[in-house]
Parts: structure tokens; C-alpha cells; sequence
């Protein structure tokens, strides 16, 4: 990016300064996304005095980016693209504040560029920690919430032993499996027990793809939770934090990561093991 990148700014600095300087200003923007309002309910919904609304309702038609019609104010083509980029702008930050130092701590950088660029679509969620105590919780809730799961997705580059009779318990309750295994894993599931994971490839339940790549984020999405854990800033994967969310939001950007990461990998079959 370097200088071109600085030279953006000076060209649009002004009017990014104009609209983050006011709080009103941003909350009508955003408000108004969801189309026309009135200057009483903007009012009504930001909790401010009608004077205040129109006073920044004049200053940001001044710029181009609302315009007062008889129904109400209307955000400019201008202003409409605008006010959802600073939307994701505020709904990432909001993301990466609630949990600071899980995001400070962990290789974010492991999460595929343009799905970290929509990282803020998780938004409610919490972080599960693992103690001296309970060195174990962050495995013991995990089964906890996906043992029950009618759909079970999940892409891992590590081997966990607890894992193989999980997927065996899903498949015997009926439920649809999925998973994305690098190399690495299938090699050690076959080196483990190469008769048991034939017969789990066996059964119709489920499919598997292994995936030649570095991977590096380990998650599940079933139909009712998402669940997320990141290597240590070290490169070593982190089993004592897992972020878990039940949140629309959150299982679709799941499900849309686990079809990036299934395109990219082949199916394995039964008999190539």
C-alpha cells in the first residue's frame, strides 16, 4: 500500500473526519440504512433533541450524503455505501473488543483474508478458558454442545483422540457429517486404527475431504453452534481457548468458512485408504 495508501487518506481525510468527529452524525447514517426516518425518530432512537438531529441532518446533506424529502431523510447512493462500510468498521471493532486479548494473543492472520475481513458478522459470542484447575473444560463443553448436533461440520488440522468417538456417537444418532482433515490427521488416523476409520469412512453418514494445505484454524458448525480455536501466537494450536457462539450470524460465516475450505480439498475414498 505504502504512499498511494497515505495519499487516499489525504484525499478523503476530511470527510472521514467529518463523520467519525460526531456520534450523532454516525448513528444517523446507520439508522438510516434501514431507510427513510423522520427527524422524530431519529430523535426517538439516537436520544437526542430534534434540533440536534437536524442540525447534523444539514451537515451531512452539505456533503452529499442524505437528502430531506416530504417522507423523511434519505441516504445519498454515496451515503448508503458509506454508511454500511462504517458499520462493518464498528461491528469488527465491536467483535474484537469484547474478547481483546483472546484476538491480541492468537494467529488472527490464520483466518482467510476475506473472511477475516468479515469477522464483525460474529459479533455474540464467548470465550471458553481452560485452567490448571480444569485443564480439560474447553474439550468437556465442546462435546457437550455439538454431541446433540442433527448437522456437524468441522475443518481441523490437529489430532484429537476425544474427536473419533464424538463423530462415531454423531453417526450412530443419525446425524449429517462433514469434515475437512489436513494430510497430517489422516495420516494419523490411519496409522492409529486404519481398520476404524475404513468403517467410519464406510458408513453414509459421513464424508470426509483432506485438504494439502497449511491450515490453521480448527472450528465446527453444526445447526445450532459454531466453535472456533487458533494457534498461539507461538505457532503451537491453543486447546485452552475456544470461541463459541449460537448466533446466526456467527454459524453462517461457519458454514461459508467450512465451503471455502471444502472446495479446496479432495474427497477421500474408501478405497484409497
Amino acid at each position: 500500500m505504502g504512499r498511494k495508501g497515505y495519499s487516499i487518506y489525504e484525499d478523503t481525510g476530511d470527510l472521514l473526519k467529518f463523520i467519525t468527529s460526531s456520534g450523532v452524525r454516525i448513528k444517523m447514517m446507520i439508522g438510516l440504512m434501514e431507510g427513510c426516518k423522520t427527524s422524530g425518530q431519529l430523535r426517538d432512537e439516537i436520544g437526542v433533541s430534534s434540533s440536534t438531529v437536524i442540525h447534523a441532518a444539514r451537515d451531512l446533506e452539505k456533503e452529499g450524503l442524505l437528502v430531506e424529502k416530504e417522507d423523511g431523510y434519505h441516504l445519498t447512493s454515496v451515503g448508503s455505501v458509506i454508511s454500511s462500510k462504517i458499520y462493518e468498521l464498528i461491528r469488527t471493532m465491536a467483535t474484537l473488543e469484547k474478547h481483546r486479548d483472546f484476538w491480541l494473543s492468537h494467529d488472527v492472520e490464520g483466518i482467510p483474508e476475506k473472511f477475516l475481513d468479515r469477522i464483525g458478522e460474529i459479533e455474540d459470542y464467548e470465550i471458553l478458558t481452560s485452567s490448571v484447575k480444569d485443564i480439560f473444560k474447553t474439550l468437556t463443553v465442546y462435546v457437550e454442545f455439538t454431541k446433540k448436533a442433527k448437522r456437524f461440520c468441522g475443518v481441523s488440522p490437529i489430532f484429537v483422540d476425544a474427536f473419533v468417538p464424538l463423530v462415531k456417537k454423531l453417526i450412530k444418532n443419525g446425524a449429517e457429517v462433514e469434515l475437512v482433515l489436513t494430510r497430517e490427521v489422516v495420516k494419523e488416523l490411519v496409522k492409529k486404527d486404519k481398520k476404524g476409520f475404513k468403517e467410519i469412512l464406510s458408513n453414509n453418514k459421513i464424508s470426509i475431504w483432506q485438504i494439502n494445505e497449511d491450515v490453521r484454524v480448527a472450528f465446527t458448525v453444526t445447526d445450532s453452534i459454531f466453535s472456533l480455536g487458533l494457534f498461539g501466537l507461538d505457532g503451537i494450536y491453543d486447546p485452552s481457548h475456544d470461541l463459541v457462539s449460537r448466533d446466526k450470524g456467527a454459524i453462517n460465516w461457519g458454514r461459508e468458512l467450512f465451503e471455502y475450505y471444502k472446495s479446496r480439498a479432495k474427497k477421500l475414498e474408501l478405497e484409497n485408504i
